[in-house]
């Protein structure tokens, strides 16, 4: 009978044990845990969760509906304590299997098989109300997560990592407009070790020996800017060191006549499409830092459209110190590609002329172009300042040209050089051009070649232009009563013809070389710039120079 009695005080006290056990690991499941969140966050963030069920045996959490999100009751969205960037958090699902209790508790170690977090949705908000410098931080982003994850603990080990079908969104704070988004991301983390040993291990990405991220969509828009900026199946592979992107558009909202209208100055809409670029040796670490640091990024297919309608007034903004090469030193991302080939690529210029309404549209296909040494790293800056785009296309689909640009990143007054050579040509086939955007017809002619050599800067470009043509004969003409009918003016292309030395070189006389010195409109981009000095040697070489404006 004693032992009957013993035998039900100890059910009753081990009865009583799993009751006092559950209610206190309610109690700290849900209570204990917001308050230290909240507490340790800084009165910043709360957390909540709808259940967490813990099974010791097998080693299994698993939480529910769990919410990350910054608390507003005592911090005013305006407050200018708040960081530049707070987080909102939520994830319907987190599964943790393979717990090992044990070595949480003798060892400070936190062991597990596996974590998956099932389609968290994260939201990161940009709070403009504090500095940019207030929490520039050169720490690398690992370490900084090593910092938070192992406070008071040895090692964090996992095998692996699972999150899928995941959404990221960056916000501006406090109203909430989205400027990024990216959906349906899947990333796999493998032998994930978080400890002393692994904290400044550069072959481990996030302390995992390998990662694979991938991201469906991707779109990046302001409601001040005019383009939507879309990238489409991305992957990242830390094993292959590789990064691909099937394909990346920067798309117009507006369409021709609504964007210039919108804009209500002369700009340069653009319209970009970029297919298959794919960035091998990717030091990965650098990208999670949100720099691109590649041997080499290869592009299948590249499309570049710009329209610009010349009826409208130019706006006076100069833009000196803002060539491409100038701008790129500025951006804030640390970019290092050694090489970048575009495999294949079409260029297109349109533009509206005020002159006679038309549009005259100038086209390159069959681009094939390669530019070495694509950096703004001040360290191979120091070692080598030139970037040189080599390029080769036809022109107008039949014409060859070969061009070479070097740009001097070192360079206080954006010095750059380039030299091409155009391949023969029936003159006649720039009639499309010359008609709606110079009122020049050709009636005949043949090109054999034009060669260029220039050298640039900030101010003006000086150089040589040859070309080498016979038989040049040209019409003046005037806009007719319909948009695309033009009319000859005899008088005009009377003297124009009398003006033009119709051969070069002359019969019995050596190749004419001429010289060029262009000041440059500080208003124009560089292609203009560079167009307006061949344009000028061109001119002089037939004899026309200033004498038909």
């Amino acid at each position: 009978m004693k032992k009957l009695i013993f035998l039900l005080v100890l059910v009753l006290l081990v009865a009583a044990g799993l009751i006092y056990y559950k209610k206190w690991r309610s109690n700290f499941l849900h209570k204990k845990i917001p308050e230290l969140v909240f507490l340790k966050s800084d009165s910043l963030y709360r957390i909540t969760y709808d259940s967490i069920d813990i099974d010791e045996v097998e080693g299994e959490i698993v939480i529910r509906n769990l919410q990350l999100f910054p608390d507003s009751t005592y911090k005013k969205s305006t407050d200018s304590s708040l960081p530049r960037n707070l987080l909102r958090v939520t994830v319907p699902e987190i599964y943790i299997s393979g717990v090992q209790t044990d070595a949480a508790v003798l060892n400070k170690e936190v062991i597990a098989s596996k974590i998956k977090l099932t389609r968290p949705v994260v939201t990161m908000f940009n709070n403009n109300h504090v500095a940019k410098d207030k929490d520039k931080d050169p720490t690398p982003t690992t370490f900084k997560i090593y910092q938070i994850l192992l406070r008071g603990l040895e090692k964090i080990k996992v095998d692996t990592i699972l999150i899928t079908d995941a959404d990221y969104h960056i916000c501006k704070w406090p109203n909430g407009d989205t400027v990024f988004r990216g959906s349906k991301i899947n990333a796999q983390l493998q032998h994930i070790n978080i400890s002393d040993s692994t904290s400044t291990d550069t072959s481990r990405v996030l302390f995992a020996e390998q990662a694979t991220l991938d991201i469906a969509n991707v779109v990046i828009h302001s409601k001040k800017n005019p383009y939507n900026y879309r990238l489409k199946n991305i992957q990242l592979l830390s094993g292959e060191r590789s990064f691909e992107v099937k394909s990346m558009h920067i798309t117009p909202l507006l369409n021709e006549a609504a964007f210039v209208h919108n804009a209500k100055w002369q700009t340069d809409r653009l319209d970009f499409d970029f297919y298959n670029l794919l960035f091998k040796q990717v030091n990965v670490q650098e990208i999670l830092n949100g720099n691109l640091i590649a041997n080499e990024l290869t592009i299948k297919n590249a499309q570049f459209k710009v329209f610009r309608d010349k009826n409208y007034p130019m706006k006076k903004e100069s833009l000196v110190g803002r060539y491409p090469q100038q701008s790129f030193l500025n951006i804030p991302v640390n970019v290092a590609i050694k090489k970048v080939i575009i495999q294949q690529g079409y260029i297109q210029y349109k533009e509206k002329e005020s002159l006679t309404g038309n549009s005259g549209v100038v086209f390159f296909d069959d681009v094939h172009a390669t530019l070495h040494n694509v950096t703004n790293n001040p360290a191979d800056l120091r070692k080598n300042g030139i970037c040189t785009v080599n390029f080769n296309t036809k022109f107008l689909h039949t014409i060859p040209l070969t061009a070479t640009l070097q740009l001097y990143l070192n360079s206080k007054n954006g010095r750059f050089t380039v030299n091409g050579n155009m391949g023969a040509l029936d003159a006649t086939i720039l009639n499309p051009l010359s008609k709606p955007m110079a009122l020049v017809e050709v009636n005949s002619g043949t090109v054999t070649s034009l060669d260029f050599n220039l050298m640039g800067n900030d101010n003006r470009i000086k150089g040589i232009v040859r070309l080498l043509y016979n038989d040049l004969k040209i019409k003046i003409l005037k806009k007719g009563e319909e948009s695309t009918d033009y009319k000859k003016k005899k008088v005009m292309s009377l003297m124009a013809n009398i003006m033009v030395i119709n051969a070069n070189p002359g019969k019995n006389k050596p190749v004419r070389i001429v010289s060029v010195s262009h000041p440059r409109d500080v208003y124009r981009s560089i292609f203009n710039f560079i167009w307006k000095s061949i344009f000028e040697g061109v001119q002089k070489t037939v004899g026309i120079d200033g004498k038909l404006g």
